[in-house]
């Protein structure tokens, strides 16, 4: 109960810290819907699509290498060989980067220019560099410090696109404190976006040197060699997991026909954010499992505790599934009216979410038994999936394609995870309890999201306000009734529990 006690504590910490960064990241969303048009928009989705993916390329699954390693080997050792690794092969991705730049250009976009390009490789090497620190700072249990950089980082990246996006625009004239020629790239709101980016990256890294340096110790080739030997099949897993969550917002704007294209994309990407709540809940608890399992492998072989963490994770998620969709209309004051349609999408983005997070969860069965491979495995599939999926849909229903494939993907994944994990490392889970909590969630959502407004407004003579009213009663009532169902079941499970160890 401790060690549980310990993870929730860190959730909480790094959930906290993740929570109120991204929502400030998130308040970004509303600012640039309504400061730049669509296109643009559309830019900036897509190019951190690909940001996101080279961030998983050039760190090669190191972050769990080094959970992996740090308790067998001398700490400062196997720090010293992950960071000097990641640091000469993204110099070498900056390096090839700009000899070619010429050569690239060409190849991109009108909207995507090479400043734009050039820029983003910028923010893929310094972002590379701090993440190993970052894993560092995780495994010694100092979430705090992780909470607050990535707070600095965040604020910092704001007041960057406020100085760029709002305050240039009205003082292009006033020399004071210019950091570029504004009025050259005034026409290219997405640069400013990711220059910004860049800016607080840098400030990150510089933040972070003292830790860098204090944890340097002696380079290990051979120990690089069994880092490798591991960590491939993790970074196979990253690199598929990035393009079944960033591969729509690539292919939209290039598989869409007219010239709305990248508008498609970003009305797409913008409710994609709505999701914000479940993917918060989901990277933070990523962020306090991976080091906190590792630990408890190495302390005991009792699993039970993985199954008490997924059943708590599941009704968490499915309790933030009920918030999100049930109070949309409260959510959408951040869109615009043109936004406003692709609120289709949501649910379906949610369960992709949650699904993600299952999947993460699972996982636990192959990393402590050095099964990497079988991640690998299942990553490759999931990424054939989303791949088809999206060809497949994009070019008759457009991004509700994009939110299908992403859904069906998770589910392949955690469906093989749980059929391999089966066989090479049992767990036992409580599937039936958590089915039985999915499927009642499942009627109160149709109760609660398609019929109440659908018999609500049957009745004529009720305004506006009152259907409003009566919806958000219906529906507080409905998520009342869950959490009830939960804890009479779970109470009778406890009471259960006690008889049999009594007995």
């Amino acid at each position: 109960m401790g060690k549980f006690k310990s993870l929730a504590g860190d959730t909480i910490i790094y959930g906290g810290g993740t929570i109120l960064v991204r929502l400030l990241n998130w308040l970004l969303m509303p600012y640039y819907i309504r400061s730049m048009d669509g296109a643009q928009y559309g830019v900036v989705s897509e190019m951190y699509s690909y940001i996101a993916i080279f961030l998983v390329v050039l760190t090669y699954g190191f972050e769990t290498s080094f959970f992996r390693f740090a308790k067998g080997k001398s700490y400062s050792t196997v720090f010293t060989t992950g960071i000097t690794s990641i640091f000469s092969t993204s110099s070498l991705f900056l390096l090839i980067l700009y000899l070619f730049q010429n050569e690239l250009s060409g190849i991109t976009s009108d909207y995507i220019t090479t400043e734009i390009v050039q820029v983003a490789a910028l923010i893929v090497f310094f972002d590379t560099i701090t993440a190993l620190i970052f894993a560092k700072l995780r495994l010694e249990g100092r979430s705090v410090k992780f909470a607050f950089v990535k707070l600095l980082n965040v604020v910092i990246l704001i007041g960057f696109n406020l100085y760029f996006l709002y305050w240039c625009p009205k003082h292009f004239n006033f020399n004071f404190f210019r950091l570029i020629d504004w009025s050259a790239y005034q026409n290219n709101e997405a640069f400013f976006v990711f220059l910004s980016n860049l800016f607080a990256s840098i400030c990150v890294f510089i933040f972070l040197i003292p830790d860098l340096v204090k944890s340097l110790g002696k380079f290990d080739y051979q120990l690089l060699k069994t880092m490798f030997k591991y960590s491939y099949p993790i970074l196979i897993v990253g690199i598929t997991g990035m393009v079944n969550q960033n591969i729509d917002k690539i292919l939209l704007p290039n598989m869409l026909p007219g010239q709305d294209a990248y508008e498609q994309a970003a009305i797409y990407a913008a409710n994609f954010k709505i999701g914000i709540l479940m993917a918060m809940f989901t990277q933070s608890f990523r962020m306090a499992f991976e080091p906190f399992f590792f630990k408890h492998h190495n302390d005991t072989n009792d699993t039970s505790i993985y199954a008490k963490v997924l059943d708590y994770f599941v009704l968490s998620g499915l309790i933030i599934f009920l918030g999100v969709t049930f109070f949309i209309d409260v959510v959408n004051l951040v869109l615009t009216e043109s936004y406003i349609e692709g609120n289709i999408v949501i649910p379906i983005v949610l369960i992709s979410q949650l699904l993600s997070g299952i999947y993460f969860a699972l996982s636990v069965w192959y990393k402590i038994s050095d099964k990497t491979i079988y991640g690998a495995y299942m990553g490759i599939i999931g990424s054939i999936v989303t791949l088809v999926i999206n060809v497949v849909l994009i070019p008759y229903i457009g991004y509700i394609g994009s939110a299908i494939s992403g859904l069906l993907c998770f589910l392949v994944m955690v469906l093989l995870s749980i059929f391999w994990g089966r066989k090479h490392y049992f767990i036992s889970y409580h599937w039936k309890k958590l089915i039985t909590y999915s499927s009642i969630v499942g009627i109160i959502f149709f109760i609660g999201y398609y019929l109440s407004p659908y018999l609500l407004a049957k009745i004529h003579s009720l305004s506006s306000l009152w259907f409003y009213i009566l919806l958000y009663i219906t529906r507080i009532g409905l998520i009342i009734v869950f959490l009830l169902i939960i804890l009479k079941i779970e109470f009778k499970n406890k009471i259960q529990n006690i008889n049999v160890g009594t007995n």
